[in-house]
């Protein structure tokens, strides 16, 4: 390292000389005098005689210098160290003095981009744009915090909307019954199990509805406060306690990914928004750094493992859609729930659905890329996701997941950009509430040790994405004891989560079609509020609701569509509904031998041990795996056939009785094409499924 005293030339303050004439030199220049105010003072090297006549004469043109107040000076790339040791930054200076590999290797550097400052300057404007001042946040961050209070707070109404039906006294799993069961499991182990491993729930301080509605007000005055910016970080904090409460109680209906996306994204926010009374936008702070990339870095892995999956992940006859550009042949009209949009859409030109094919892969696997790139890689992919997101708000109904992904990207946006296109304007200060020493180090070293986990879980997610569905001739290696305590921890707090959209692309629409017989002996359909039954009405737009009963009964036509091809599994399966259905029984008082019929038993009667444990075996097995996938369905059945008024809300169809029968058809629904549209004005056609058709004769 080279420096010279310079006993003539006293300053007072550190000096750093540049050259004027040098465009990189100037963007670079800009960049320095952010960081260092006034404590470094920064002079051209044409004004340096005029200012300080003293100066001693160097080849300021070709380098770097910088003068010390005890009269050092240095060169180059020891110039730059140098300087950013004067503001606290001193790791470089350590290693340039210490190591002379270091040192050559710096210098050789500095000399290849002083040398070749044009080319630099091209690249430069490249990825940064017209100048390399550092990026800011503080306008993002604000309209993040305010945003995600926002779409929380609509999360929570629209599940309170249907919580009674669903979760409540007298819904379809009553989250009493469901914590009562999880207290009867725990009775029976001789291990120590918690409860709230099961059941991570403040419901268990509360025996009756009145707690789940407390809860729902609890979270929604939460999220209201967070939209306002009043004491964000608790009311984040409220939030996520409230949902994952509601969440865990919940299943199946709570149990998507964009509740999971939700609950990981309230949680990670806990380290962007500050930690005070107020966030005003006239005094927004810089988010931590740490926080900031734990968004982006869920933003990043959301959209890549949902493209990786689509190219991993085949149907059970080895066939994918995604890779042979026909996906979006099928799922406009095979989505859970489609819109009067998406029919517009199914009838445009193949040619038109493959290159949405190619920009979807590009969305999902390239440009999320860009979010560890400079500035304008990054405002291209906040762009890029963002159009990405409301061309599918357009053509399906899915809540408000594609809305929070959005907000999601607009975490990417910096203050110069933002302040561009926006009215919003922040003050040139930060917040006079400064956070205390002791805790915005605690949130520090909290995020920390976050990103470190969030990242750990994130590649065994990966790693599973690259695996697929086609499982490997040899047994993988089984995981680590920290790796497998971190994906426990992960999934019981359901904040650091896995992703992957349309795995596997549906080809085929069945639809669940539900009859009651009541006193006039004619068969009248049961009709939903959103999920397709009547194929002259066309399908509903709706934006930030989410109806879970419709979603499920979607997932619940796929699973019977794939029993038809087992006439045992399917066998056995009409006889649970119709046993749930006509017993009326809850989740804590079935057992095995309800299942088992009359005509059964004389069967068994007649067959060695040997085959009777087999049988009884394999029923076991379908019951259990029935229980698991279809227990909501069955009492959805039950509380129909019994007009219970918490389940009739759910749906459009009115109470007029107890009906003597209930039937439970499968149909298949495709889109009509434009001329059967034109002549019929049906908006769907359907065929029914022979092989199913269950009648339930509850008298």
């Amino acid at each position: 390292m080279k420096k010279q005293n310079t006993q003539k030339f006293k300053i007072r303050t550190p000096l750093l000389v540049w050259d004027r004439e040098c465009d990189f030199c100037q963007l670079c220049i800009e960049r320095f005098h952010v960081f260092s105010g006034n404590r470094i003072e920064l002079v051209p090297y044409q004004d340096l005689l005029g200012k300080f006549p003293k100066a001693p004469e160097l080849d300021y043109k070709r380098s770097l210098v910088f003068f010390t107040t005890d009269n050092e000076t240095y060169k180059g790339a020891a110039a730059v160290y140098r300087y950013y040791m004067e503001l606290g930054r001193g790791w470089g200076f350590d290693l340039y003095s210490r190591f002379k590999w270091f040192a050559a290797l710096s210098e050789w550097c500095y000399r290849l981009v002083a040398d070749h400052r044009g080319i630099f300057l091209k690249i430069v404007k490249f990825f940064w744009g017209s100048n390399l001042l550092p990026d800011t946040y503080r306008i993002s961050g604000w309209v993040f915090g305010r945003s995600l209070g926002f779409i929380t707070l609509l999360a929570f109404l629209s599940f309170w909307s249907q919580a009674d039906g669903l979760i409540g006294p007298d819904g379809i799993i009553p989250f009493q019954d469901d914590l009562e069961h999880v207290e009867r499991i725990i009775g029976t182990q001789s291990g120590d199990i918690s409860k709230w491993s099961l059941r991570p729930t403040l419901l268990w301080f509360f025996g009756s509805g009145t707690g789940m509605h407390q809860l729902f007000f609890l979270g929604t005055l939460a999220s209201l406060l967070l939209m306002i910016g009043i004491m964000p970080h608790l009311s984040i904090a409220v939030s996520w306690v409230c949902y994952i409460s509601l969440a865990a109680v919940a299943e199946p209906f709570l149990n998507f990914q964009w509740d999971a996306l939700l609950l990981e994204t309230l949680f990670l926010s806990l380290f962007v928004v500050p930690w005070s009374f107020r966030d005003r936008i006239d005094n927004a702070t810089e988010p931590l750094i740490f926080g900031r990339w734990l968004v982006w870095l869920l933003l990043f892995k959301l959209m890549f493992e949902s493209g990786i999956v689509k190219f991993t992940y085949f149907a059970s006859n080895g066939s994918n859609t995604w890779w042979d550009l026909t996906a979006l042949e099928y799922h406009y009209w095979t989505q859970p729930i489609p819109s009067w949009i998406s029919w517009y859409f199914h009838q445009l030109p193949s040619w038109f659905d493959k290159i949405s094919l190619v920009i979807t892969y590009l969305c999902e696997l390239v440009l999320p890329l860009f979010i560890f790139f400079p500035r304008r890689f990054r405002r291209l992919s906040c762009i890029g996701l963002i159009i990405f997101q409301i061309s599918i708000i357009l053509t399906g109904n899915y809540g408000f997941f594609n809305i929070l992904t959005i907000i999601l990207c607009i975490t990417l946006a910096d203050d110069l950009w933002f302040s561009r296109w926006s009215k919003i304007r922040i003050g040139s200060k930060g917040s006079s509430l400064q956070e205390w020493i002791v805790i915005n180090r605690l949130k520090k070293f909290s995020a920390v040790m976050i990103m470190i986990c969030f990242l750990w879980v994130t590649m065994v997610y990966l790693d599973r994405d690259w695996q697929g569905n086609v499982q490997p001739l040899d047994d993988p290696s089984e995981p680590s004891i920290i790796t497998s305590g971190l994906v426990k921890t992960a999934q019981l707090t359901r904040s650091m989560n896995a992703y992957g959209l349309f795995r596997v692309m549906t080809i085929t629409r069945p639809e669940i079609i539900i009859e009651a017989m009541f006193d006039n002996k004619e068969w009248e359909q049961i009709l939903f509020r959103y999920k397709p039954v009547e194929i002259t009405t066309a399908p509903r737009f709706f934006l930030f609701h989410m109806p879970r009963l419709d979603w499920q009964c979607w997932f619940e036509a796929l699973f019977i569509e794939r029993l038809l091809s087992n006439s045992f599994a399917l066998s056995v399966y009409n006889r649970f509904l119709n046993v749930m259905v006509r017993t009326d029984m809850n989740i804590g008082e079935i057992q095995l031998e309800d299942f088992i019929l009359d005509r059964d038993r004389e069967v068994l009667r007649t067959l060695e041990q040997v085959d009777q444990q087999r049988y009884i075996q394999n029923l076991q097995i379908h019951i259990n795996n029935y229980m698991n996938r279809s227990y909501w369905f069955a009492r959805f059945l039950a509380l129909l056939a019994r007009t219970e008024d918490s389940v009739y809300d759910l749906i459009s169809t009115e109470s007029t009785g107890h009906p003597s029968k209930i039937r439970v058809s499968l149909y298949r629904y495709s889109f009509t094409d434009v001329d059967e549209k034109r002549k019929s004005g049906k908006w769907w056609e359907r065929d029914q499924v022979k092989d199913f058709s269950l009648v339930i004769d509850l008298e």
